[in-house]
């Protein structure tokens, strides 16, 4: 839940981006069906903001059924509409999933090196009330540092922010 909010935090350009593309396209998308399909009997489409929850409900690719174009314009206003959804809510939401899986992965970083420092206390704090356990500060490092590289072998390869080549962490 950590990782999902610091990803928001992250992403709150991209995320309001799709909101903004979202809610325009949703408009658009809304009206000029609206407008194409008002004149057909037994239509569906009896106001705009029943376009709205039409256009909403293609965009996100969901589509209900329970409102539907009658028309062959409408159709291909549809299918604009679904295309233009897919497009808009792919692009982001790779990004934004490229950015969970780095905050995923520096999260695991995080708890692993605070894991290691814990138990070092505890062998430190152990090895200095019994003279005769042996301690090996730097075999304790090593193995450290290898849990860490094993954890970074398991990162995706993307973890490049969207804006440039500096690393978002």
């Amino acid at each position: 839940l950590r990782s999902l909010g610091m990803t928001i935090a992250q992403c709150y350009e991209e995320v309001g981006l799709l909101l903004l593309f979202l809610s325009v396209g949703i408009s658009i998308f809304s009206t000029v069906e609206y407008f194409v399909e008002q004149g057909v009997p037994g239509t569906t489409f009896t106001s705009v903001p029943g376009a709205w929850w039409w256009a909403t409900t293609s965009m996100t690719t969901v589509g209900y059924g329970d409102i539907r174009p009658d028309t062959t314009v409408g159709k291909v206003v549809a299918f604009m509409c679904i295309l233009s959804g897919i497009l808009v809510l792919a692009l982001p939401i790779a990004i934004i999933n490229d950015r969970f899986s780095a905050c995923y992965f520096t999260l695991k970083i995080k708890e692993a090196a605070l894991r290691q420092r814990e138990a070092l206390k505890r062998l430190m704090k152990n090895s200095s009330s019994d003279s005769n356990i042996n301690v090996n500060l730097r075999d304790i490092y090593a193995r450290s540092v290898m849990d860490m590289l094993r954890l970074k072998s398991r990162e995706r390869a993307s973890t490049r922010s969207s804006g440039g080549d500096d690393f978002w962490f």
